[in-house]
Order: C-alpha cells, then sequence, then structure tokens
C-alpha cells in the first residue's frame, strides 16, 4: 500500500440538477468517462465522489495513486463532491453543495483518518491551483467552522 497523507477535496463542476434521475454509480461512469475518453487517463481520477444526497462511492482503488492533482497524487486521496459549477473559491460550503454532502464528507474525511493515521493534511484543489475554484470552498475554513472569506471591494 502506498503511504497516504493528505486528502484533497474536489468538484465535478456540475449544475445541481445534473443526471439528477442517476445513482452515484451512474455519475462516477460518467466522470470516469471523461477522464478515460477525453483525458486519455486509464480510470477516474478520484478515489471517492460523493453524491448530492450524501451517498458516497468509490471511484480508482486506494492502493492506486490518484490523477487529481498535478504534483500532489502520489501520496494523496482525491474526494470529489458533485455540484459546484459556477462556484467560487471563497463560496460558503453550502452555496454549491448539501448538508448531505457535508455530513457524508466529514464521515468520510473522518473514517479515511481513522484508518490511515499518517493523514495528517486535508485541502482542496484551490489550494494547489490557484487559477481553479475547486471545490468551491476554501477547505481548511469549512473544517474550522468559518465563514467563507468575502472578496474585498474595490475602493471607490
Amino acid at each position: 500500500m502506498r503511504k497516504i497523507n493528505e486528502i484533497i477535496v474536489h468538484c465535478s463542476a456540475t449544475r445541481p440538477s445534473w443526471m439528477a434521475d442517476n445513482g452515484i454509480e451512474e455519475k462516477r461512469d460518467e466522470i470516469k468517462r471523461w477522464h478515460v475518453a477525453d483525458n486519455g487517463w486509464r480510470d477516474i481520477g478520484y478515489h471517492y465522489l460523493i453524491d448530492r444526497d450524501g451517498q458516497t462511492t468509490r471511484g480508482r482503488a486506494l492502493e492506486d495513486q490518484g490523477a487529481h492533482t498535478q504534483g500532489h497524487n502520489a501520496n494523496s486521496i482525491g474526494v470529489c463532491l458533485i455540484g459546484g459549477h459556477g462556484s467560487s473559491v471563497n463560496d460558503e460550503f453550502l452555496a454549491n453543495f448539501t448538508d448531505e454532502q457535508d455530513q457524508a464528507l466529514r464521515v468520510l474525511i473522518d473514517s479515511l483518518q481513522t484508518r490511515f493515521p499518517s493523514i495528517k493534511k486535508v485541502s482542496g484543489h484551490n489550494d494547489y491551483t490557484a487559477a481553479k475554484a475547486c471545490p468551491g470552498f476554501k477547505v481548511a475554513r469549512w473544517i474550522a467552522g468559518k465563514p467563507a472569506a468575502k472578496p474585498l471591494m474595490a475602493s471607490t
């Protein structure tokens, strides 16, 4: 098993209604198709996905290095929240995701940290790629339960 020391949170950048009549497995399979067919990857990039109703499913095997955050895949687990279309890095979690996803993500993080005590860091894709809003909130602020930062207004 590879050494895992971080969880990196992402979003699918899909609208809340995206594939609303489909289950999490069908959504996972569609995202996998994007990653394999469109990007040429061998598998879906994420290890877990969390649907809007809080259901969680596995993506890539934990034993396999993910393909979700360039330069940070070797020792991390990638988790993708379904949703987040049009989100901003400074949004509140609940502006783009559901209470059920909030609870499911917290449970998954706790479970993974119990299983892998070497996990000392939980971050967002936007912590590594400034040009990305993904996952659509600041993970450290969300974990700490603090409100999102307000963008500075230009002075007139």
